[in-house]
């Protein structure tokens, strides 16, 4: 355990279990939002620090190191297009439809006909799968939950799709080809995310350019790991010196990208440690995107049937049924839509021949 760790090739890792704990993260972190009635009400960890903020922050960071590491693998704009699209979409198309059709009916006030003819209803998949707006507010759900959203935690996936589109961008404009050129990916977002902090442009700046700046430099980070694994080793006594350096600058400007990169140090040292006893927990299934869209709708509607829950108890009954979910997204939705990738692969690389002239 005390041995330096490093970042090996191939699917050595535990990259699929770390995501399923990520999720789990933020289902314990909203489960407080719920049942609070408080959308402050999550504990705070470290510093200001909640489950749900670190648990997101590292899942860009993966992000950044996995999917810089499928660009640079396949080089081919198609395959990479497919396996982003058929990763995101299928998943997504079926959660819309479920929460529209199934939970919006289970948990309106309104008749079903009034329900079904509402336009917020049918306007729902225009809105949220080209991430509009990705709350599903239909019309009369949950009238005495405190929020009365349908999916509070897509908004990051509009963030995830940016992320997929601008390394596809900087592929075709050369800006992948030297290792340097990933760190400059982390340095630019770690320069302006604390001066924008430090000149008091950050809190003026919408809400869109300060999650960019977020999770840029988290995705950036990801990448730039990817971009120097061959010389980066990761010890287990690094990760509390790095908290701790992070906590000495709490009160500073810089204090978020510290933690950060105390996070994937944390992140890249568990993916890569070596422990024989949990080399199973490899081969699991990845349910963590299902777990993750789901999770909200489940501890909306277990709040609802049982409003004097408190967070640990909505944590205890909500748990069960939205790993259910994930699981049957993943097997039936999800793992069979990735199988499409080389079709639709083919399809994408399709010219269609031109006609000889005559």
């Amino acid at each position: 355990m005390l041995k330096p760790v490093k970042i090996s090739e191939g699917h050595d890792n535990f990259f699929t279990p770390l995501r399923f704990i990520f999720a789990f993260l933020v289902l314990i972190g909203h489960a407080f939002v719920v049942s609070t009635k408080d959308m402050q009400g999550e504990p705070h960890i470290f510093y200001h620090f909640t489950f749900s903020y670190l648990a997101v922050n590292l899942f860009f960071i993966a992000s950044g190191f996995l999917v810089t590491k499928s660009m640079l693998y396949r080089e081919d704009v198609a395959s990479y297009s497919s396996a982003r699209f058929l990763r995101i979409y299928p998943g997504l198309i079926v959660h819309v439809l479920l929460l529209m059709l199934v939970f919006g009916p289970l948990t309106t006030n309104l008749a079903l006909g009034d329900y079904f003819s509402h336009k917020d209803t049918w306007s729902q998949p225009f809105l949220v799968l080209p991430f509009i707006t990705t709350d599903m507010f239909l019309p009369g759900i949950l009238p005495d939950n405190a929020e009365h959203n349908a999916s509070a935690a897509l908004w990051t996936l509009r963030y995830e799709l940016l992320a997929y589109i601008g390394t596809l961008a900087a592929f075709l404009l050369g800006l992948l080809k030297h290792r340097w050129m990933l760190l400059a990916q982390f340095v630019v977002f770690a320069i302006a995310l604390p001066v924008s902090v430090m000149t008091g442009v950050f809190e003026d700046l919408p809400a869109t350019a300060r999650s960019i700046l977020r999770f840029g430099v988290c995705y950036g980070l990801g990448a730039a790991i990817y971009g120097y694994r061959d010389k980066l080793n990761f010890h287990l006594l690094g990760i509390p010196v790095l908290f701790g350096i992070s906590a000495l600058f709490h009160i500073t400007a810089v204090f978020e990208v510290l933690v950060m990169v105390s996070l994937g140090y944390t992140l890249f040292w568990l993916a890569y440690v070596k422990i024989p006893k949990l080399k199973w927990m490899q081969k699991l299934s990845d349910v963590s995107y299902g777990l993750y869209i789901y999770h909200w709708a489940v501890l909306q509607g277990v709040f609802m049937a049982f409003p004097s829950f408190n967070p640990w108890q909505l944590i205890l009954v909500s748990s069960p049924i939205a790993i259910g979910l994930s699981i049957l997204s993943w097997k039936l939705v999800e793992k069979p839509s990735l199988k499409l990738k080389d079709r639709m692969t083919k399809r994408l690389k399709f010219k269609p021949k031109v006609m000889a002239e005559i």
